[in-house]
């Protein structure tokens, strides 16, 4: 009877026990379900915030478009000034030229002694043109470079391959030396043979690398006092253009139609260096190419070959013109 007892008391301790776990586990989804409600409750409020921040940002567009808007019509407003005082100001600059006693600055090369070093300039880019360029020698100078690291890659490895010849004849089978003697001898036996079949190619490209630099230093050797000519002439030229250039400004005498047309009345406030550079370039094609033209700053575009040394400068500043126009 006893014996009984105790088995349902078992039982009953069993069960007990179960739904505890259940009742454990069904708490613990009740919360997770409790918390679920609890962010799906929240979604609405994040929702009015989210549309509460949309709002004020099409609110804040709207009044950027409206700023944008006035500065537009700021803009135009100075531009259309702008225009009006380029109008006035070339008005009085006609007015200046036609008044009595208005002296107009000549900047071009009246005596042919800019153009004399214009034309040294000319032969010495001439020279130089015939030349080599750096990136060209240097090129040139690795085909040696590429033989001589050829030549020791196939040295070593053919010492590597001889060494585990030697090996392989001296030792027995089994000796352990001779398992890294015939990794050596597979490995390096193919590079060498390799390496050996593009020493032809190599050494006959040295060969030539070398002979077409000889060449340039020969042609360098020949020309060597008409191109220093023309870089000291080149610095001299430009020396000349830009003081004159300066006194011309640092005076009251007015610029040449043309100069104004291309480059304003004066120097900019900012980029002044740039802007006198590019003057001076402009003077210095004029002094080269013996351009008088009282309106255009290039004068006519150059005829003949579209890849001459005039043309070329033709274009370039004529590209730079615009920056300043």
């Amino acid at each position: 009877m006893s014996w009984e007892r105790s088995d349902i008391d078992r039982r009953i301790d069993n069960v007990k026990r179960e739904v505890t776990s259940e009742l454990s586990d069904v708490s613990a989804k009740l919360y997770d379900l409790e918390t679920s409600v609890a962010e799906l409750e929240g979604i609405p409020r994040r929702v009015d915030s989210l549309e509460y921040g949309l709002q004020e940002a099409k609110e804040e567009t709207e009044r950027l478009d409206s700023d944008l808007s006035d500065l537009r019509a700021e803009i135009s407003g100075v531009g259309g000034s702008v225009s009006r005082l380029t109008t006035r100001v070339a008005a009085l600059e006609r007015h200046l030229r036609q008044a009595k006693g208005a002296v107009v600055a000549d900047l071009d090369d009246r005596g042919g002694e800019l153009h004399a070093l214009a034309l040294v300039v000319e032969k010495g880019i001439a020279a130089q043109s015939g030349l080599l360029a750096d990136y060209q020698r240097a090129s040139l100078q690795t085909a040696g470079t590429r033989l001589h690291n050829a030549l020791e890659e196939r040295r070593q490895h053919r010492h590597t391959v001889l060494a585990a010849a030697a090996v392989l004849a001296a030792t027995p089978a089994g000796d352990p030396k001779r398992k890294a003697a015939v990794r050596n001898f597979k490995t390096y036996a193919p590079k060498a043979q390799e390496i050996h079949g593009r020493i032809a190619k190599l050494r006959a490209d040295a060969q030539k690398s070398q002979a077409d630099l000889a060449a340039d230093d020969a042609l360098r050797a020949t020309h060597r006092k008409t191109i220093d000519a023309g870089q000291r002439a080149d610095t001299k030229l430009r020396m000349r253009l830009r003081s004159r250039l300066s006194d011309v400004l640092s005076g009251t005498d007015l610029m040449p139609v043309w100069f104004h047309t291309a480059f304003g009345p004066m120097a900019p406030s900012r980029g002044t260096n740039d802007w006198l550079d590019a003057a001076t370039d402009v003077l210095a094609y004029r002094a080269t190419y013996k351009v008088t033209d009282p309106v255009v700053a290039l004068g006519p575009p150059p005829d003949g070959p579209r890849n001459s040394r005039r043309a070329l400068w033709y274009k370039e500043l004529k590209q730079e013109l615009r920056r300043w126009g």
